[in-house]
Formats: C-alpha cells, sequence, structure tokens
C-alpha cells in the first residue's frame, strides 16, 4: 500500500493521519469507523475529506491492518505499548512522518467516528499556526477538540518523553508548548445546532448520526449556516471559515426558520422583535421567541407558591394552569447555561422563531443600530451572517437596510429567505 498524494505544492507539507485506535467499549467493541453510515462505513467520510486536504494519508489503528484494506491506506500501530490514549497515535504518525516524509513540518489528526466535521479545516490550522513549532487544535461550544489538530513535526521527542514518563493527558502536553485555538462554529441541520465535531461512541449515538446524515442529504448542503469567522490567536482574516460560504453568497435558511435581531445595549432589538412577531403572526405564521439575559433574571415573585419552592431548594419548578406552563430551573454555575441548540430543541414546532441575543450565533439575523446605542461597533461586514440592517440612520452596507419603522417591509423581505 502506498500513502495518497494530495498536494505536493503546499508551502508546509502536511501529512493527514486518521485515528482509528479507541476501543469502542460504549459501542460493545469493533472498530466505530467500521460501522455503516448511510450506506457507507463511517470513517470513509473521514478519509475523504482529510485525505483531500493533506500531502498524504495515513491511518493509526493496532491490530490486524487488513481490516481497512479496502481505503488503501498504511496502517500505522501505536509505537507506545499499552493504551495511551490518542497522543499515542499522534507520536506513532509524528514518526512516520520523520521517517517517510521527512519534508513534512506537520501532521494533521482527525477521528474515525466524527463524520461530520467541516472542509477546509486543515488551510484553517495552518492559517493559524504563526510558526512551525505550533500546535493548533479545534475547539466549539462544546469545548476543544484536540483528537483534531496540527501537530509540529519537530515535538515527536518531546511527545515521546511525554508518554514515556507516563503523561496521558492530551491538555497537559498542549499546554507546555506554543498553541492555537481555532473556535468552529456548528452546523445548522434541520432547525438545531449541531457541534461539527460529533463522535459517535454509542448505538443511539449511531442511530442519530443516521439522522443527521439524512438530514444533511435532504438539505443538499454538508455546511454551517453561515458561520462567523473562525478565531484562533494569529489566524488570517482573508479566507473563510471551514465550511462557511464566501461573505458574498447567499443564507441558507431551514425550517423552522430561526432569525436573530442582534445590537447592543439601548439598539432597540427588543422593540424589532415585537414588531416582528406581531408582523409575522398577522400573516398567518407561528411564531416562538427566544430572548438571552445577559445578567441575573427572575420572572417569578418573591410570596408566590412557586417562589417559596425555589426558595426552599427545589432545582426545578414548573407552573401550570390551563392556559400557560413555565418551567423554571435553577442553575448551579454559569458553566450550565443551555446553548442555543439545547434552547431551539426543546420549543414545540413553530414556523418562525425569533432569536434575541446570541450576537455571535450562526444563524441569520437583522442588526440593530441606533444612535442611542450603548457602542456603535458594527457587527456587518465582519459578521456574516448578518442578512440586513435595521437603523435610525442612513447606513451603506452590502446587505439590504431598513429604517426601524418599516416593519412589514423588513418582515416580507426576511420570509423570502425561508426555503
Amino acid at each position: 500500500m502506498t500513502d495518497r498524494t494530495r498536494r505536493s505544492d503546499r508551502d508546509r507539507p502536511v501529512l493527514g493521519c486518521i485515528l482509528a485506535g479507541g476501543r469502542s467499549s460504549r459501542m460493545g467493541g469493533g472498530d466505530k469507523g467500521l460501522r455503516p453510515l448511510a450506506g457507507r462505513p463511517m470513517m470513509a467520510r473521514a478519509v475523504e475529506r482529510l485525505g483531500a486536504e493533506t500531502d498524504h494519508l495515513i491511518l493509526n489503528a493496532n491490530g490486524d491492518p487488513d481490516r481497512f484494506a479496502e481505503f488503501g491506506l498504511p496502517v500505522i500501530p501505536d509505537s507506545i505499548h499499552g493504551f495511551a490514549g490518542p497522543l499515542a497515535g499522534v507520536l506513532a504518525a509524528l514518526d512516520f512522518a520523520a521517517a517517510r516524509h521527512p519534508g513534512a513540518v506537520f501532521v494533521a489528526t482527525a477521528a474515525a467516528d466524527t463524520p461530520f466535521f467541516p472542509e477546509g479545516l486543515v488551510e484553517t490550522f495552518l492559517d493559524a499556526a504563526e510558526t512551525d513549532d505550533t500546535i493548533v487544535i479545534a475547539e466549539t461550544d462544546e469545548g476543544r477538540h484536540p483528537v483534531f489538530g496540527l501537530w509540529p513535526v519537530g515535538l515527536r521527542a518531546d511527545l515521546r518523553a511525554f508518554l514515556d514518563g507516563g503523561e496521558r493527558k492530551v491538555g497537559a502536553f498542549i499546554d507546555r508548548h506554543r498553541h492555537a485555538v481555532v473556535r468552529i462554529p456548528p452546523l445548522l441541520v434541520d432547525g438545531r445546532l449541531v457541534d461539527p465535531f460529533f463522535n459517535v461512541n454509542t448505538p443511539s449515538e449511531l442511530i442519530e448520526a443516521e439522522e443527521i446524515a439524512e438530514a444533511l442529504r435532504g438539505a443538499a448542503a454538508d455546511q454551517p449556516l453561515q458561520p462567523p469567522p473562525a478565531s484562533a490567536a494569529g489566524r488570517r482574516r482573508d479566507r473563510p471559515a471551514p465550511g462557511q460560504p464566501s461573505a458574498a453568497s447567499a443564507v441558507r435558511p431551514v425550517r423552522p426558520f430561526v432569525i436573530g435581531v442582534a445590537g447592543w445595549k439601548n439598539a432597540g432589538k427588543t422593540t424589532l422583535v415585537v414588531g416582528l412577531v406581531t408582523a409575522f403572526v398577522a400573516r398567518g405564521l407561528s411564531v416562538a421567541t427566544v430572548k438571552h439575559a445577559h445578567h441575573g433574571f427572575d420572572v417569578d415573585h418573591p410570596g408566590t407558591d412557586s417562589h417559596r419552592h425555589r426558595q426552599a431548594g427545589a432545582g426545578q419548578t414548573a407552573l401550570v394552569s390551563a392556559r400557560r406552563v413555565a418551567l423554571m430551573k435553577e442553575l448551579a454555575s454559569p458553566d450550565e447555561e443551555p446553548s442555543l441548540a439545547d434552547v431551539l430543541a426543546a420549543l414545540d414546532p413553530a414556523d418562525v422563531v425569533v432569536v434575541e441575543g446570541w450576537k455571535r450565533e450562526p444563524i441569520p439575523k437583522v442588526e440593530v443600530r441606533r444612535r442611542e446605542a450603548a457602542r456603535h461597533d458594527p457587527l456587518h461586514p465582519a459578521d456574516p451572517a448578518v442578512v440586513a440592517i435595521a437603523a435610525d440612520h442612513p447606513v451603506e452596507a452590502s446587505v439590504p437596510t431598513f429604517s426601524l419603522d418599516e416593519i412589514d417591509r423588513l418582515a416580507d423581505y426576511l420570509l423570502t429567505l425561508r426555503p
């Protein structure tokens, strides 16, 4: 077998490595990457995507290499005995690069059980790597994903010493070296936000992956909805984030139609939301709204029965009548704040969901500008998810602009973006 050659003209050659050495204990054993997903092995997606973006591609796995013969890739086992985790696979790839591809500067790694990672990831990592000894890893709202990383070949001796010393934590190794973190936006699939590094560990997650794959095929777009640019220290801003259409591309809405209203404090967001909800309802649409609060708030009042329940220590309190239902949940720390994806998933079906706040979320949004706003630095054009601007003063922009009192005209325009 020979490793595939892809991009030999790159200034800093990159060896790609699919990490497939996990134990798959929660899946019942076997190779997760060989489990069928949408009619073919799950890892076939990773092989195609990473293979297209690297100069050469290999596979890291232990045991009989013949079980991966259909991919035609060199299969490299861990060189550290015992199950040493993903860093053992990274080390095996770095050693292979040094021995077989001495010109390689980096190894780019991806997991075999993560089928939806975005296109353009390697180029984005390279943009973030200011020096040839910079480690680059991916991060989303769910946290860091160091299995998806760019690893300098020059660090292989230090990594071997790290593992030989009994260390196994990926974060500990990264923290002792120069590194950059690239923030990757989520996928918007059937109205909910999905982490692009969603990995399949259990049979139920494999079923969920099938549903995501089917939805992506139905939408004919395996990419996030106009995300904000990926961010990392030193990352150049002259190219889109992975999976991101260019700023000139049209925003692709999905059902239910999620539209954001964003702007700085005192810009008039709530007034605009109320106007849009009224306009959408007048057009016969069902509407849900989501509001993000930046400080402590309470919809309950001292002296009510429900407030007494909460004061007594109830973690969740449901207030129910024939006309209205309210569920209040106490959060122990700011880290427990639900993501927008979680909130959208909890809503009943609606034709339109209007989201106030969450200005950095990759949803199509109206930017609100007002002279009396607390700040005036614009969201557009830096945020390509802005599809319109509503302002109380003239604005020059590459997206449609409306005055704050042109609610009906703005609502009609937004509805043209629905599928």
